[in-house]
C-alpha cells in the first residue's frame, strides 16, 4: 500500500511538472522564423561576398511572461551547415556547420532579419563550391522549447564560386607572374625585378596562408 502510494504521488509530480509551463503562459500564438531569401534550392553564382539570406524575425516572448517580448531581431540567429542533418534540438548539426551567426534586422525591411556581417562585412560565409543548408532560429526558455531554441526550417542553396575557389585563381595567377619575374631576373638582373620578386613572393605566400589558415580551403 506505501509502495503504491508513493508511486501514485510521484506520478502526480510529474504530471503536475509536465502541465506548470503551459499554466505559467508559453505562448503557442508566437509566429515563427520562416526563411525567404534565397528561396529553397536556388543557385548562387558568386558567394565570395557571402549570402545574403532573409528570414521572418517577428516579435516573440523568449519566455512564458506576457509582458517580455524580444523584439528587433533580438534572441534570432543563423546557421549555415554542409548538410541537412538536424539533432535532437532541430538544428542543424554542430559538425556539419560552417558559419553562425547573430542576427540582425534587414535595413528597410521590417520584421526580417539577416546574418550580422563578419569583419570583412560579408554574409553567411560557404568556403567551397557546392550545396548548403542554412536556418534561421531563435533563443526561448518556455516549454515549446526543451532545448532553450526554437528552430526555423532549413533552407538549401547551391553555390557556384566562393572564397576558396577565388583566392585558388588570385594563387594560379600569381605563380604564374612569380615564374615570368623569375625568369626575367634570371635573363638580366636588375634592382626593378629583384623588387617585382620579392613583391610576388609575399603575394603568393599570403594567398597560400589565406586558403590554408583563414579558410581552410580543400587543397
Amino acid at each position: 500500500m506505501r509502495g503504491r502510494t508513493v508511486t501514485e504521488a510521484l506520478v502526480a509530480a510529474l504530471v503536475a511538472l509536465a502541465l506548470l509551463p503551459a499554466l505559467a503562459g508559453a505562448r503557442r500564438d508566437d509566429p515563427p522564423a520562416e526563411p525567404r531569401l534565397p528561396v529553397d534550392g536556388a543557385t548562387v553564382a558568386d558567394a565570395t561576398a557571402g549570402l545574403a539570406v532573409q528570414f521572418t524575425c517577428p516579435p516573440f516572448h523568449p519566455t512564458s511572461y506576457d509582458d517580455f517580448i524580444n523584439g528587433g531581431g533580438d534572441g534570432y540567429h543563423v546557421l549555415l551547415a554542409r548538410a541537412p542533418d538536424l539533432g535532437p534540438d532541430g538544428l542543424l548539426l554542430g559538425p556539419n556547420r560552417v558559419d553562425a551567426r547573430p542576427a540582425v534586422l534587414v535595413d528597410g525591411k521590417p520584421g526580417f532579419c539577416t546574418a550580422a556581417p563578419d569583419d570583412a562585412d560579408r554574409g553567411l560565409l560557404p568556403t567551397e563550391p557546392g550545396t548548403y543548408w542554412w536556418q534561421p532560429y531563435r533563443e526561448c526558455a518556455t516549454y515549446l522549447c526543451p532545448f532553450g531554441t526554437e528552430a526555423g526550417d532549413p533552407s538549401s542553396v547551391t553555390v557556384k564560386k566562393t572564397v576558396c575557389t577565388a583566392n585558388r585563381g588570385a594563387l594560379a595567377g600569381a605563380q604564374r607572374e612569380l615564374a615570368a619575374a623569375r625568369a626575367a631576373l634570371r635573363h638580366r638582373r636588375t634592382d626593378g625585378r629583384r623588387a617585382r620578386v620579392t613583391r610576388l613572393d609575399a603575394r603568393v605566400a599570403e594567398l597560400r596562408a589565406r586558403l590554408r589558415v583563414v579558410y581552410h580551403c580543400a587543397a
